[in-house]
């Protein structure tokens, strides 16, 4: 087990993880102090739970930001798979019924 700990507003705390999961914990905390650290900066000290919430808050709303990009480049991607679909099909059936007259000629 490995132990990550993590710093914020004068106080630290460890947590335990996967050997495997250290560096990935110790990014994402970074990533929220930084977010924390923002905060602080903007807010002022308001206490940590707000603080927190407040973060929380940020980070939600970033990956519903990210889940909303994603849906529509899912959209996008799938509109133009269909469209080449169709185009290669179309071709597929018209270069079928010109063999069948080419044969029956």
């Amino acid at each position: 087990m490995a132990q990550v700990a993590i710093s914020f507003n004068k106080r630290t705390y460890r947590f335990e993880c996967a050997e495997a999961d250290a560096d990935r914990l110790s990014e994402i905390a970074g990533y929220l102090k930084d977010k924390l650290d923002t905060l602080i900066r903007e807010h002022g000290p308001v206490g940590d739970e707000r603080l927190v919430l407040m973060a929380a808050l940020m980070v939600t709303d970033e990956l519903f930001e990210a889940r909303a990009d994603i849906d529509e480049l899912l959209e996008e991607q799938t509109g133009k798979l269909k469209s080449v679909t169709q185009t290669a099909e179309e071709q597929r059936t018209g270069s079928a019924s010109d063999l069948g007259r080419k044969s029956g000629t």
